[in-house]
């Protein structure tokens, strides 16, 4: 269980364990921690082959580590409020058909609202710097650039390591939340 009850939705970073050729390289790990900044717990795992793959604290990906974990830091105040979304009963991580609950509107296995402003994106193809996007209905705000989109498209957008695509609904209460947790941490 988690917080007050609440089951807790996330991934170890990094994953528990490896075996044979399996190994963990330091665009993984950073990828993976990206989704777990947009999560409500952010934790990671060693493995139990720490010798064999990258680590939080590895030269490539430690800046990544400390801006995300900086950013999930300043994101409490809404992750609170995914909490408290929870404890009534509303899934934190949601698909993203979740508010017209049409699967046949799904567009993207891979992308999921956290609590109901939050839409991210996670990026899975190896050495992918840029991620075909399918946002949702509404209006919409690059997390890390500003940038207004509007939603119903489909947008080819940058996803350079440690800045997977987010997007927050332009008319959000957090919306000032969302902007300084980004800029505090430039």
């Amino acid at each position: 269980m988690g917080f007050s009850g609440v089951p807790m939705v996330h991934c170890d970073i990094g994953g528990f364990f490896s075996f044979g050729k399996m190994r963990r390289d330091d665009e993984l790990f950073v990828r993976w921690m990206e989704m777990g900044c947009f999560s409500l717990l952010m934790r990671s795992h060693e493995s139990i082959r720490p010798w064999a793959n990258s680590q939080f604290d590895a030269r490539a990906v430690k800046p990544h580590t400390v801006a995300l974990t900086n950013l999930h830091v300043a994101l409490k105040p809404y992750i609170d409020r995914c909490i408290e979304d929870a404890q009534r009963g509303i899934p934190a991580i949601r698909p993203d058909f979740y508010e017209t609950m049409d699967y046949g509107a799904s567009r993207d296995m891979y992308s999921y609202f956290l609590g109901p402003d939050l839409y991210v994106c996670s990026v899975i193809q190896r050495r992918a710097r840029q991620r075909t996007v399918h946002l949702p209905a509404g209006d919409w705000v690059h997390l890390w650039t500003g940038k207004a989109y509007a939603g119903g498209e489909e947008y080819l957008v940058n996803a350079p390591l440690g800045q997977l695509p987010v997007f927050y609904k332009k008319d959000s209460s957090y919306s000032d939340l969302f902007r300084g947790a980004v800029a505090g941490n430039k």
